[in-house]
């Protein structure tokens, strides 16, 4: 036999099969039509005596043409969206059969699946063409069959994956994700929220937008919003696709992605004095969203990065009472929100796009990537704010993005900002964050043991060291001067935060030397200011000056280097929160000793002076009393502010209009030399809340009146939003 007739053999015989649940042998063939192919049931095409060619036997008996289906195999196959030619043959087969009840409008489009494993127990839609199935009075199991698989469900997702794909051939063809009433849509594709990839609906657009509808606001003022963000906002979290910035895109900004567009507008419209109704209408219906997003309704990318923006700005609109003195509500709003887009970023299937090399649309997945990866950064940084764990796995150090996997953030014209880079540089500083948390603030248990032990040391060396290597590498990044500025910002932030550890824990080993000796004369108090009284002589003396030192330069940076008006009051929360940290801080170490005014420096009234400048550029950056910045600026100058001795006056606690304490408060408090420290009963350099308490005299059920009789340390409750180290350490 020659090789051409080899090649040409139709078929090669095969050993026949069981098909558990028949009751039958069965044949396996390599060749069938059509029409048996779309019902998944055997085709016998030796019917007509010439082995391997129409008609088949069921075609004979229905009287359908009969067509012979191509071959699948030989390799993969990659669909196109273009029907080729063997597709529009099938389509004419399937038009020409008017009474069969199963027939789909594309035998070759992949059912979405929004689950990382959702095919691990089923066929793919290829091995669903090539598998025979059984003859016609087996062909309701031999549809059951094709969808189950032979696999076993590893949890209820898989078995609800597996039951949704037998429905799906149940009903001509209609897919349950993009009907009315589905559940959470796959990444990439449409629903009736809209979605990245959806198209605009014609009869949707600008009008249709709730907002607009409903008369509250009009397009035109809608897209000043929405270019007043991109101006403003956008270049400290450019998460938004820059094509919306465009006029032409409203309508299908609208259309596919409400989530995002409203988290837009309530941010954009926060400090609008004039019109605060417009701002009073956006978050409302951005609470409605988030509301729905948190009882589980139809969401994607979009929604997880509307909730990353509204966790960098928190608007005041979302909260249902605003503190005349800042307590750190901004911290659990957002804490609150992030938490949310990683568990929606999760189910939609963001993680799926931390490594490169991933099958799938190459835009979209790299809009995921970067949602993914601000989760990531967003999670991190509210974590050290806060002092919690974290909660996202993130994209981790082994995975190794650079600028080149954000291609949504490449400038488009050589003048353009690099967001790319600015990115880069901002995740690699992430990083570092992540590590000190990890290895230092772990656990209330761990570190108190390694504050102990002195285990601390190495650690905070190292990173330290690590530190300075990023500030060499990204400290001269070609960027807009108010970008750089944040980079900076951040940067001494976090050396504040590594060596703060190693500050409080020689703290905490003067306060175990104290208990050890129970001989000693001296009060706490008394002992903790001995112990800091020459902090040169201390091991941990360079930890210590550094500490004070970073603190130091961020207030600086704040007051020297950021516009109030043009810059500082559209920045993110957090880089007034560090301000408000770094002030504590220096407030602590003044209480210790560490800062204080001698014959050569007068550093305490250097100090003073600097958190007077900062309060005074938080007040100018506010739009109103009740902006984040004055209600911060309240807090610094009632914590900072000289005490007096104690006068006749009412024993409550009254702020009058400029929220200034009455006088039997101020009476009350630490006088001027130094705070009345408790190492086992004090709030936490990092616990707003705890601070906010201190100044104010609020306990957890409310404001609580203060008696001349009283001792302060013995009133004082651990606030309800203590963080997890506030109850043991002092920072």
């Amino acid at each position: 036999m020659s090789s051409g007739e080899q090649i040409s053999s139709p078929k090669k015989v095969e050993k026949p099969k069981f098909r558990p649940g028949s009751g039958r042998l069965m044949k396996r063939v390599s060749r069938a039509c059509l029409h048996c192919r779309q019902r998944k049931s055997r085709c016998d095409l030796d019917s007509s005596g010439s082995p391997g060619t129409p008609p088949c036997q069921r075609c004979i008996r229905d009287g359908r043409e009969c067509v012979l289906g191509s071959s699948n195999r030989g390799g993969r196959r990659v669909r196109k969206s273009k029907l080729t030619a063997t597709s529009s043959m099938e389509s004419k087969a399937v038009q020409l059969d008017p009474g069969s009840s199963t027939s789909r409008s594309d035998s070759h489009v992949l059912p979405a699946n929004p689950y990382p494993g959702a095919n691990m127990f089923g066929r793919s839609d290829a091995a669903e063409t090539d598998s025979i199935a059984a003859d016609d009075d087996d062909d309701s199991g031999s549809i059951t069959d094709s969808a189950i698989g032979n696999g076993v469900p590893t949890n209820p997702s898989d078995a609800w994956q597996c039951l949704k794909g037998i429905a799906k051939r149940g009903t001509d063809g209609v897919d349950p994700d993009t009907s009315q009433g589905g559940g959470i849509s796959a990444p990439g594709v449409a629903s009736a929220n809209g979605s990245p990839n959806g198209t605009v609906d014609p009869g949707g657009g600008i009008k249709a937008y709730p907002l607009v509808q409903n008369g509250s606001l009009d397009p035109e003022t809608v897209f000043e919003l929405v270019a007043r963000f991109a101006k403003h906002f956008y270049p400290y979290l450019p998460l938004v696709p820059r094509k919306y910035f465009n006029r032409s895109n409203l309508d299908e900004f609208a259309s596919t992605e409400k989530h995002l567009l409203t988290a837009v507008l309530t941010i954009a419209s926060k400090d609008l004095v004039k019109t605060p109704e417009i701002h009073e209408y956006c978050s409302k219906y951005m609470h409605e969203l988030i509301s729905g997003i948190a009882a589980g309704a139809d969401c994607d990318v979009e929604a997880v990065e509307a909730l990353l923006l509204l966790a960098e700005w928190e608007p005041q609109g979302l909260r249902p009472r605003v503190e005349h003195v800042g307590r750190g509500e901004e911290d659990r709003a957002a804490w609150m929100h992030i938490g949310l887009a990683l568990r929606s970023g999760y189910f939609v299937g963001l993680d799926r796009t931390s490594f490169r090399g991933d099958s799938g649309d190459s835009t979209n997945d790299a809009r995921k990537r970067l949602a993914w990866a601000n989760c990531y950064i967003s999670d991190r940084l509210i974590s050290v704010r806060i002092g919690r764990a974290f909660w996202s796995r993130g994209p981790g150090p082994m995975t190794g993005l650079v600028s080149q996997d954000f291609p949504s953030l490449q400038p488009m014209e050589p003048d353009n900002e690099d967001y790319a880079r600015i990115f880069q540089a901002t995740l690699d500083l992430t990083q570092l964050y992540s590590n000190v948390h990890d290895v230092l603030y772990s656990g209330m248990r761990t570190s108190n043991h390694m504050m102990l032990m002195g285990d601390y040391v190495k650690y905070a060396d190292d990173f330290r060291a690590g530190i300075s290597r990023w500030e060499k590498k990204w400290g001269s990044l070609n960027c807009s001067e108010h970008i750089k500025t944040t980079l900076r910002m951040s940067y001494e932030y976090l050396r504040l935060y590594t060596n703060a550890f190693a500050f409080q824990a020689a703290i905490s080993q003067a306060s175990k030397r104290k208990n050890d000796d129970p001989s000693s004369a001296l009060s706490q108090k008394e002992h903790l200011r001995t112990a800091f009284s020459n902090v040169a002589s201390m091991p941990d003396a360079r930890f210590i000056y550094e500490s004070v030192e970073a603190a130091k330069s961020y207030l600086k940076i704040l007051v020297e280097s950021v516009d109030p008006e043009e810059h500082l009051h559209y920045m993110p929360l957090r880089y007034y929160l560090y301000s408000i940290y770094a002030a504590v801080f220096l407030y602590k170490a003044r209480s210790f000793g560490v800062v204080q005014d001698t014959e050569d420096t007068k550093e305490e009234t250097f100090v003073r002076h600097l958190v007077a400048q900062t309060t005074e550029r938080l007040k100018r950056a506010s739009a109103g009393p009740d902006d984040l910045g004055s209600r911060y600026a309240r807090l610094l100058e009632l914590l900072w502010r000289p005490r007096s001795a104690p006068t006749v006056g009412s024993p409550e606690i009254r702020l009058n209009n400029e929220m200034e304490l009455s006088t039997t408060m101020a009476g009350l408090l630490p006088d001027a030399n130094y705070m009345n420290l408790s190492p086992a009963n004090d709030f936490s350099w990092l616990d707003l809340e705890g601070v906010g308490n201190f100044v104010s005299g609020t306990g957890v059920l409310g404001v609580q009146p203060f008696f001349p009789t009283q001792d302060r340390a013995s009133m004082w409750q651990p606030p309800f939003w203590a963080g997890d180290m506030a109850g043991s350490l002092l920072f």
